[in-house]
């Protein structure tokens, strides 16, 4: 009997046996019975845990095997009872989906556990002065160690000398680029070093006298050679200077009818007629192609020292940044990018990069500066803030402050923390959008933000340029129309209700955001000058006050009402598109300096030029044109360029740069520079944040 209980105990126990003990032959238990990896990185090694419990009352020889990259210890013991782990290792060499098997053998049985793992490269990290950075595969994070202070720095910066490593920043003496040449304007770029690029001195209202430099007096003028050319010459009557005065002589054959440009000889009269030879075209200087699965966006931003901004974008992994300062946190019901959905940063997705060339083509920095937003394919909009070495725009809600020297994170905050949600949607959210910051006054980046889908509120909020603290906030029901910032740094803007007449005029102080002048205006201002604002009004050129109060120009030009608008010191540029012509004119005395109608192409940019010219490019049907006019409406150049234009241009100290078939490309344009002051574009300054200068 006592047999027999032992008997049905013993069946019993062995019925209630785990089935996985069973497949090990009741000595080896093997768990688990599958190993993947996820994501492992190419050259850094990952690994995984593997069990191994001897179920048995005798030590086991167990011998492991699997094939590269895979790595495994070769064999271990194993006591009666004891569990032990081991370590399954991976080094990828490529990228791709990496698959084996896992041979566990002991006392002639044989265990197979499937391995696997996805490759991918790792992102890279950044590379600073008194910081490393290492990839963390287990994170994928870029970790970040401050060197101890003492230690060397700044063989990357040529503008730096003696640079030694302190609380994590490089500090040395900057480099002296002093040539004691008063004919140069003496800059350091960060990658070539000293800049000496030559001063650009001012012309005479005198055709007849021309700048001259010297090293030791700088700018000076002195009388043009007998026979010089000053004015047109038809080839029947010459414009020419004798002993420092323009005259008139008859044009003999073989005098200069058209100067020569970068991309023209120089026209000379025969038989009365002006032989121009025939333009050949613009080359660029240099030219950057973004990698393949790269997409470059420029929108003309540079800085004063021609430095340029882009963006570019790709698709990729959504590294996160160790050396980026946490966002302020937004309040509930800020924007999403699905309604009533908080926005979240996808482990892959869109990156969009900071891009800087120098005006020589050299990339300065591309750096990654927002994860997940699709609408950055199409470019950001960045404030340039040259002085104080920042760059300022917004993306998925955030404003963001840049390093124009490295593209490091300054500071980033929620536009739209601490609005209140006037028109909240049925779930409860709320829309925010935000317009591109706009540099007030010598310290505030004001961020415009709208509110609502239905009953608009409109904001200015303001920010310090340095930390990214709130300054104050100008709120308006309705939209902001025209905001613009003055050469003074007030901030203009026109205010109106949803579906209401345009508006109510104010000026705001940059320090406060106080109105300091305000007033009911139906008029909606283009651009700004240095205390005035120009726009149309009832089909009509009008310019308005520090006072707000309206003044019609229609005495001023026959341009019409359409025309587009520059403006640079006391003389207003038009582009009269219905009539394809330029118009100069004095706003003071109303004068007109010129009327040029040789612009071609078929929708010209243009900026405004230091001799009061106008340069432009334009699309053309076989490419584009680059041309310019000086202070007289006499033609500089107008040269064809072989590939299509795709943005803006920037002209800054004798360069042009622009976007042509998905590259950026640098060419020179000799004597041909930006104009110092002055609404000089379209969309104002670019090198100062969209402000008149």
């Amino acid at each position: 009997m006592r047999f027999l209980k032992f008997l049905s105990l013993a069946l019993t126990l062995f019925g209630c046996r785990d089935p996985l003990l069973s497949q090990a032959s009741g000595e080896l238990l093997v768990e688990p019975g599958r190993l993947n990896f996820g994501r492992a990185w190419v050259g850094l090694r990952s690994t995984q845990g593997l069990d191994l419990q001897n179920t048995s009352r005798q030590a086991l020889e167990v011998s492991l095997s699997v094939g590269a990259p895979f790595d495994v210890v070769r064999s271990v013991r194993i006591a009666g009872g004891e569990r032990v782990a081991v370590v399954l290792g991976v080094v990828p060499l490529r990228s791709g989906a990496l698959g084996d098997t896992l041979l566990v053998s002991w006392n002639g049985n044989t265990r197979e556990v499937p391995v696997e793992a996805d490759a991918e490269s790792p992102p890279p990290c950044p590379e600073r002065d008194c910081r490393t950075f290492t990839f963390d595969p287990g994170t994928a994070n870029c970790l970040e160690t401050v060197l101890a202070d003492g230690a060397g720095c700044g063989a990357s910066n040529q503008c730096l000398t003696g640079g030694t490593c302190r609380a994590g920043t490089c500090v040395g003496q900057a480099r002296d680029c002093n040539d004691a040449d008063a004919c140069t304007t003496d800059a350091c770029d960060v990658a070539t070093g000293c800049v000496h690029d030559a001063v650009a001195c001012p012309g005479s209202d005198n055709p007849c006298e021309v700048p001259l430099c010297t090293a030791t007096g700088g700018c000076g003028l002195t009388p043009a050679l007998d026979g010089a050319s000053c004015g047109s010459n038809d080839c029947v009557t010459a414009h020419v200077c004798i002993t420092g005065q323009c005259v008139t002589r008859a044009a003999p054959d073989g005098s200069q009818c058209a100067a020569p440009t970068v991309c023209r000889g120089t026209g000379l009269c025969r038989a009365q007629v002006c032989e121009k030879p025939a333009p050949t075209p613009l080359q660029p200087r240099w030219r950057y192609t973004p990698e393949p699965g790269h997409d470059v966006v420029f929108l003309g931003h540079v800085d004063e020292q021609g430095n340029l901004y882009a963006t570019e974008t790709w698709t990729g992994p959504a590294q996160a940044r160790a050396t980026d300062p946490a966002p302020r946190a937004a309040i509930p019901g800020a924007a999403s990018d699905v309604a009533g959905v908080p926005r979240q940063r996808p482990p892959d997705g869109p990156v969009a990069a900071i891009l800087s060339l120098t005006p020589s083509g050299v990339v300065r920095f591309r750096e990654p500066v927002v994860f997940g937003c699709s609408a950055c394919a199409w470019g950001l909009g960045f404030s340039v803030d040259s002085a104080g070495h920042r760059l300022f725009f917004n993306a998925l809600g955030q404003t963001q402050a840049r390093s124009t020297d490295d593209g490091r994170l300054l500071w980033k905050v929620d536009a739209t923390a601490g609005l209140p949600a006037l028109d909240v949607r049925a779930d409860g959210g709320a829309v925010f959008s935000t317009s591109p910051p706009l540099l007030v006054g010598d310290d505030v980046v004001g961020v415009p933000v709208l509110e609502g889908e239905d009953d608009h509120h409109s904001y200015v909020q303001g920010f310090d340029r340095a930390t990214g603290v709130a300054r104050w906030q100008f709120h308006r029901k309705g939209h902001l129309y025209g905001a613009g910032v003055a050469a003074s740094g007030e901030l203009w803007t026109s205010s109106a209700n949803c579906w209401a007449v345009a508006g109510e005029m104010v000026r705001l102080a940059p320090l406060t955001g106080l109105p300091r002048a305000q007033k009911f205006v139906e008029w909606i201002p283009s651009l700004y000058g240095d205390d005035f604002a120009l726009g149309t009004a009832s089909g009509a050129l009008h310019r308005l006050d520090g006072a707000l109060d309206l003044h019609s120009l229609s005495t001023l030009t026959t341009a019409s009402a359409g025309a587009s608008m520059l403006v640079t010191g006391p003389q207003l540029v038009l582009w009269d598109a219905p009539v394809r012509a330029l118009h100069s004119v004095n706003l003071t005395s109303g004068v007109t300096a010129f009327t040029f109608h040789g612009v071609t192409g078929t929708a010209p940019d243009f900026e405004l030029l230091r001799n009061g010219g106008v340069a432009w490019t334009s699309p053309s049907t076989d490419g584009g044109v680059l041309g310019a006019v000086d202070g007289r409406g006499e033609e500089l150049l107008q040269c064809p360029i072989l590939t299509s234009v795709d943005s803006p241009t920037a002209l800054v100290r004798g360069r042009a740069y622009l976007q042509a078939e998905g590259s950026l490309v640098g060419f020179e344009v000799p004597g041909l520079d930006v104009a110092p002051h002055g609404w000089v574009s379209r969309g104002g300054s670019l090198a100062r944040g969209g402000r008149a200068r």
